[in-house]
């Protein structure tokens, strides 16, 4: 009995903890933000000897194309991304951050 009601104990902190923790509560990035920060974690990579110069390139290469095609969006909606535009480039930040973590891991793991 007393391990039932300990059981029942435990489940109602769990949620009462967990819904107290809101997605909507989560830090919500800019587009700039995130561009910067993950031209930041580039430079960092680098700067740890976790990325090659060629990587280095390669993922400025893909910020700077994300930049660009963000102002061909704005330039067709009156300077402002739209909201599917502001998901695709999320979308696009997504994969370059994947891409950067899975090159720095490489290079970390399984190096040549």
């Amino acid at each position: 009995m007393k391990k039932q009601i300990a059981v029942g104990l435990f489940l109602m902190a769990t949620l009462v903890v967990g819904s107290s923790f809101s997605p909507a509560l989560a830090k919500r990035w800019t587009v700039t933000q995130r561009i910067d920060k993950l031209s930041a974690e580039v430079k960092e990579g680098r700067k740890a000897n976790e990325l090659t110069d060629k990587q280095v390139e390669i993922l400025n290469k893909d910020i700077t194309d994300v930049q660009a095609k963000i102002t061909t969006m704005k330039e067709k909606n009156a300077g402002q991304l739209s909201i599917p535009d502001t998901r695709k480039v999320h979308q696009m930040l997504n994969d370059i951050s994947i891409k950067n973590l899975r090159m720095r891991l490489e290079n970390v793991y399984f190096e040549k």
